[in-house]
């Protein structure tokens, strides 16, 4: 062997390490977690992961049993309570949502009652905790524990690896049960999921606002109520939808009522806001201030909270649900006329509108849609979006659609992680659009680890023959 072919393989070598340390690294520095509803406590919907769509075919479906057994009807079509919003207020378990972590994805079942564990890969239930009431949010993730609320009245904690139970906390001693919606539960259910920050556990349980209602922040290790900036604390609302945290308040949408605001530390009342009712709410993060986005079929506010605090409203009529990236709003909007030949049928105008947040709202584009959409997220520069039988990814440039999948039901929940798209449904669904196998696991073994890499050297040193089967990708 001559000087210049040692020369050319060894340069040939060091390019290949080089090459697999970028397989074996790259999928841990962008694969990212939905740690919980919404992706987070603002329950923003935005991640920084971007997907790649030619990888996007669809994987396993998990389905259940039946449909979510919803804890309330839709209710009508016209409503007098709600200024004639046709758009139902209490919609806030219409599909399996989902939270993603690792090689793990959970959720919690309104039908089978339980917090379940599947292999992202597979789809292959892994375990499930069961409880005695629908959990109709999916759990939080943080620090190797799941948290979660159940209709039976407690708040889990439980290993998220194994699925046993750590500890739960229940803030009322009462047994009374009664029926809701076809179901017998606690006159004091947590419906308002979980979120967790600064090691503890927030969370509300409540049922009808002319009864108790218990505000909590627990310790997340222990479950204990006790202790600085640990409470229980009783009003007179009725939380209905995702629990929104920032540093410094507590937000509960209350579905048919406007959603209240509580001072974290304390669990003191911090006013009520004004405007558009709803379960749909969302946090925006700009420098010292925060600002909250709420409401049901639209956006459209007035007042402030009555602290006099920095906290801002947004609006924007006819906005059904939204995500905000930067100085960009992206919107789906939504109008309705009556059927010419029916007054209890629609037609309907559904748009994806993006608005300048540093211009006074001013429109960027807007993208007419096909199809009614109920849902959306950013991930990295592509927003997804959720209609009536398919789920579809929009250019951030003016919302032309560049891919799409067919689905069976209304698409309701929307989670992008590690390299995954996943899709809930009305029907009781959640499809997974992705690889079925871990990215860069060339061990086999579950998991991408320095095994891999070892894997990899190895397969490298045994192609010294360049035509040996399996040792062109190594070339």
């Amino acid at each position: 062997m001559n000087f210049d072919t040692i020369n050319s393989r060894k340069g040939m070598f060091l390019r290949r390490m080089a090459f697999l340390l970028l397989l074996v690294t790259a999928p841990a520095a962008l694969a990212l977690d939905w740690p919980g509803y919404m992706h987070d406590n603002s329950r923003t919907g935005v991640t920084a992961e971007s997907l790649v769509l030619a990888d996007l075919d669809q994987g396993w479906v998990y389905e259940s049993p039946s449909p979510p057994m919803r804890a309330w009807s839709d209710g009508p079509l016209w409503d007098a309570y709600s200024t004639g919003n046709s758009v139902p207020m209490r919609d806030f378990d219409t599909a399996i949502f989902v939270t993603v972590a690792g090689e793990n994805v959970y959720f919690g079942s309104s039908v089978t009652n339980s917090v379940h564990c599947l292999d992202v890969s597979t789809g292959t239930q892994n375990w499930f905790y069961r409880t005695d009431g629908a959990v109709r949010f999916p759990p939080t993730f943080s620090n190797g524990k799941l948290y979660f609320g159940s209709d039976d009245g407690y708040a889990y904690c439980i290993d998220a690896v194994t699925g046993s139970m750590v500890w739960k906390y229940s803030p009322s001693a009462s047994q009374r049960v009664l029926f809701n919606n076809g179901n017998l539960i606690t006159q004091w259910p947590i419906r308002t999921g979980t979120a967790v920050l600064d090691g503890k556990v927030y969370f509300a349980a409540s049922l009808v606002p002319w009864e108790s209602t218990y505000l909590c922040s627990v310790n997340a290790e222990t479950g204990s109520a006790n202790g600085s900036g640990l409470y229980k604390t009783s009003g007179g609302i009725a939380p209905n939808g995702a629990i929104l945290a920032s540093e410094q308040y507590l937000y509960l949408p209350q579905g048919r009522y406007y959603p209240h605001v509580f001072n974290r530390a304390t669990g003191a009342s911090a006013g009520v806001l004004s405007g558009s009712a709803g379960t749909f709410a969302l946090l925006t993060s700009d420098g010292p201030s925060t600002g909250i986005v709420y409401g049901s079929g639209r956006f459209s506010t007035s007042g402030h909270l009555s602290t006099g605090s920095n906290d801002r409203i947004a609006s924007y009529p006819n906005g059904k649900c939204l995500v905000v990236a930067n100085d960009t709003s992206y919107t789906i909007t939504e109008t309705s006329t009556v059927h010419t030949t029916s007054g209890y049928k629609y037609n309907y105008n559904t748009k994806l509108v993006a608005l300048d947040r540093s211009n006074g709202g001013a429109v960027k584009w807007q993208h007419t849609c096909n199809t009614r959409k109920f849902t959306i997220i950013l991930a990295g520069d592509l927003l997804y979006t959720g209609g009536v039988g398919k789920v579809e990814a929009h250019s951030i440039t003016d919302g032309s659609v560049v891919w799409s999948a067919p689905v069976n039901g209304r698409v309701r929940g929307l989670a992008a992680a590690n390299e995954r798209l996943f899709v809930s449904t009305d029907t009781g669904k959640i499809y997974m659009f992705g690889s079925s196998s871990v990215p860069a696991d060339f061990d086999g073994n579950g998991t991408v680890d320095a095994d891999d890499l070892m894997t990899l050297i190895g397969d490298y040193l045994d192609c010294t023959d360049p035509e040996t089967p399996g040792c062109d990708n190594l070339n």
